[in-house]
């Protein structure tokens, strides 16, 4: 009765108990099930990696056994027995038992799964076959030849031979190992050799797991190459099982187990009304699967106890949960009580007011009015955020904007623009030098990083003094809108100073320099579009002051105004002068001189004079009566025709200087030492990246670096001591090797990859070089790989 009453008058604490109950209910239940199942996936779950770690051991042993199989198949090949009758030109069945004898019966003597070998003669086209007895016909082997069918290298086959012996067909299962060379276009291998192993050393193995725990239906097959069990009559299971487990395995992976990407994994399914736990593993090295088969019947017998105490313990869980949730609602109640009286207190609409409802609905519509206040704001700041500061910004520099002062004021007090109206204002403009080499350079990413940066440091500087608004245009520059004081006299120097500490802080941390020009000072905000305008044609005169220069209005007025249009014509006389008397002293002191007097001179006059200086260094140097001088010409016409490229005096003064000075270094009849390393040095890097290109030569090499063959070869050879040619089949032999050692393609690919036209020419270029022939190379490389491989296991 008590409760009825308290229910009724405070219908929400009901709703509270109701709610609470079914929550913890339901988070019992879940958790009953999830542990009760994770206990159920983790018994499938330890049981399938036994089931793989028994896999795997078999195998490892696999491995083993198949690598020394492998190896002797290798070593066999070699063999100089083997060989000789591999290779024979007419039959000496004498020489044949013989020396096949010697194999046999040492290999059977160290080897006990050895069963037989099989050479094959590709001149007579005969089958030599030898084990137990001492010679047998293999009629499926020579079968398998005749079928043109290409025979795995190194990997067993399971096969019935069908040995006749004294025509009697005896059938023998073995697994076979081929190793066998074939030419390009030929039919049958040169030569072969088959090794035939008992596959007891497999299956004995199998068959001792599965006597293990076998009444409760635990076993282990081995598919072999073609899907078939090869060890079926040992387990003597109901085919109609066999064919239903191989079908199961086939349908997990989508595709035949030899080609499936999942080499292993284990998976459940039921058979006449019995569900088994399936686990199989793929064999690579011998092309055979391993599959485990097991009741889950066997593995769910462990956790039925671990069930019942799981239910007894949810009943326990469900009886506290309800008392609880009767115990915690009433104390969750009153602070839900407090929290209406408090939020009505404050409001118009008294929570007593209300019509309909109860607590939580007015709570509710106390938050829905507060989230229509919240998204007022977030349009607030979508709207009027940096991309609308950004924008009118833009418009204010870009454009020729009329706007009354209202508006304005207007305009920047939404989009929080800290510039006042009432003051003057200049324009700073940061132009990023080397921009072709910026881009180039930098991901798209780390370009909008550092023109961020680029705004950021220098407004922080700039901002100790004045305010300023920054702008990325999304060209080659940004701009700062400086607002000054009224008193604003120093106002270059101080300014100047602050840019300069920026530049330094820049360059130091993101590498590259900008310019600045720094427009005039204007008295009314309408005038920001001529001031940038005015600021972004200033930008030319880098071309005279160079990177990282400040370019100031009143200091490029001496520039501007300057009545030359050219420097004076003694100068140039002394520079010609210098240049006749090949003296590198006075030629830069002139050359100096000019360039000061061109900085000097308005822009488009400072580029004229220096094309004017380019054309007269040339002429000058055409007309001298030294021999040697003429080679400079190369460098001054290609340099002309990039000139437009150079941004400033100074970059276009060390070209040709530099030219100049390398040019009068270059003594009659020879070059220097430092010349001679850097045409040997660039040779060798093009003989190094071009070496696959047939047309490769001395001839073709000298026309690229404009110099004579005898003059390009003589250099060549004095520094490496070697000749170019030489030095290009060293190159191409060495990558030859290369190739042979790590990649498994054929001699003839190698040949076009290295650059050879003849293949005949590079058989007698790489056995005069090695010693011997390419096949060779190869095969004792791999020797070698294998013996290492061998000792590194035994260690």
């Amino acid at each position: 009765m008590k409760l009825n009453i308290l229910f009724a008058s405070k219908s929400f604490l009901l709703k509270i108990v109701l709610w609470i109950s079914a929550s913890v209910l339901l988070i019992v239940g879940i958790l009953s099930v999830i542990i009760y199942w994770n206990a159920q996936s983790l018994m499938i779950s330890k049981e399938s990696d036994n089931s793989k770690k028994i896999l795997l051991q078999v195998n490892y042993n696999t491995n083993i056994m198949n690598e020394t199989i492998s190896r002797l198949t290798q070593s066999l090949y070699l063999n100089n027995d083997i060989t000789s009758i591999m290779y024979a030109e007419q039959e000496n069945m004498v020489d044949v038992i013989k020396r096949i004898n010697n194999v046999v019966n040492s290999l059977t003597s160290s080897y006990p799964y050895i069963h037989s070998i099989s050479v094959y003669n590709r001149n007579l086209d005969q089958f030599y076959n030898a084990g137990s007895p001492i010679f047998f016909d293999d009629p499926q082997l020579l079968a398998l030849f005749d079928s043109n069918q290409i025979l795995p290298k190194l990997k067993p086959i399971f096969r019935d031979i069908h040995k006749v012996v004294n025509s009697d067909n005896k059938s023998e299962r073995v697994l076979s190992y081929f190793m066998y060379e074939t030419d390009m276009n030929a039919d049958k291998p040169n030569g072969a050799v088959v090794i035939n192993v008992k596959p007891e050393w497999l299956l004995g193995n199998i068959k001792q797991i599965n006597k293990v725990d076998r009444q409760q239906g635990n076993n282990i097959y081995i598919l072999d190459q073609h899907g078939d069990y090869m060890n079926e009559d040992d387990n003597r299971e109901d085919p109609l099982k066999l064919k239903w487990l191989k079908d199961e395995v086939e349908s997990h992976t989508k595709e035949p187990l030899s080609s499936s990407s999942e080499t292993e994994s284990s998976f459940k399914s039921k058979y006449m009304d019995t569900q088994y736990l399936i686990t199989y593993l793929y064999l690579d090295s011998i092309n055979m699967t391993l599959l485990k088969i097991q009741p889950t019947l066997e593995v769910y017998g462990y956790i039925q106890g671990f069930k019942t105490s799981i239910i007894f313990i949810t009943l326990i869980f469900v009886v506290m949960a309800i008392i609880i949730s009767i115990s915690i609602s009433r104390k969750i109640y009153g602070p839900i009580g407090n929290l209406v009286q408090t939020i009505s207190s404050g409001r118009i609409h008294k929570f007593e007011q209300r019509s309909k409802g109860d607590e939580i609905s007015y709570l509710d519509y106390v938050y829905k009015q507060s989230m229509e206040t919240l998204k007022l704001y977030d349009k607030q700041i979508y709207q009027y955020g940096d991309v609308m500061k950004h924008y009118w910004l833009n418009r204010i520099l870009t454009e020729n904007l009329k706007m009354d002062t209202p508006e304005l004021e207007r305009i920047f007090h939404e989009m929080k623009i800290a510039l006042p109206l009432d003051k003057s204002y200049a324009v700073l403009l940061l132009k990023i030098d080397n921009y072709k080499d910026f881009q180039r350079s930098f991901s798209s990413k780390d370009k909008e990083t550092i023109r961020y940066a680029m705004i950021n440091i220098t407004s922080e500087w700039i901002s100790r003094t004045y305010i300023n608004e920054g702008l990325d245009l999304k060209d080659d520059h940004v701009v700062l809108i400086l607002s000054l004081p009224d008193k604003h006299d120093d106002f270059e120097s101080s300014v100047t100073l602050l840019i300069q500490e920026a530049q330094q802080y820049v360059q130091q941390f993101y590498k590259i320099t900008f310019t600045v020009s720094l427009s005039p000072i204007s008295g009314t905000i309408d005038s920001l579009h001529s001031l940038y305008n005015k600021a972004l044609d200033q930008t030319v005169y880098r071309f005279n002051y160079g990177h990282n220069a400040i370019l100031d209005a009143r200091a490029l007025l001496l520039n501007e105004n300057n009545p030359k249009t050219g420097y004076a014509k003694n100068l140039e006389t002394n520079l010609q002068d210098a240049l006749r008397k090949r003296n590198l002293a006075h030629i830069e002191e002139a050359m100096r001189r000019l360039f000061d007097s061109i900085g000097q001179l308005n822009y488009y006059n400072a580029l004229a004079s220096t094309f004017r200086l380019l054309e007269t260094t040339k002429k000058t140097l055409e007309f001298s009566s030294d021999p040697e001088t003429p080679s400079l010409m190369i460098d001054l016409s290609s340099f002309s025709l990039q000139l437009m490229e150079k941004e400033t005096l100074n970059s276009i003064y060390e070209t040709i200087i530099g030219a100049i000075r390398e040019s009068m270094q270059t003594e009659p009849g020879g070059t220097t030492p430092k010349v001679n390393h850097y045409v040997v040095e660039t040779v060798s890097e093009y003989i190094e990246t071009h070496f696959q290109d047939p047309s490769l030569c001395l001839a073709s090499i000298a026309s690229i670096m404009k110099i004579s063959q005898r003059r390009l070869g003589n250099l060549f050879k004095e520094a490496m001591h070697v000749s170019v040619a030489d030095f290009i089949n060293e190159t191409r032999l060495a990558k030859a090797a290369e190739y042979l050692t790590q990649n498994e393609i054929s001699v003839r690919e190698i040949v076009e990859k290295v650059g050879v036209v003849n293949e005949t020419y590079f058989f007698s270029l790489f056995k005069k070089h090695f010693g011997i022939t390419p096949k060779e190379y190869a095969l004792k490389s791999n020797v070698k790989q294998l013996k290492t491989q061998n000792t590194e296991l035994e260690t």
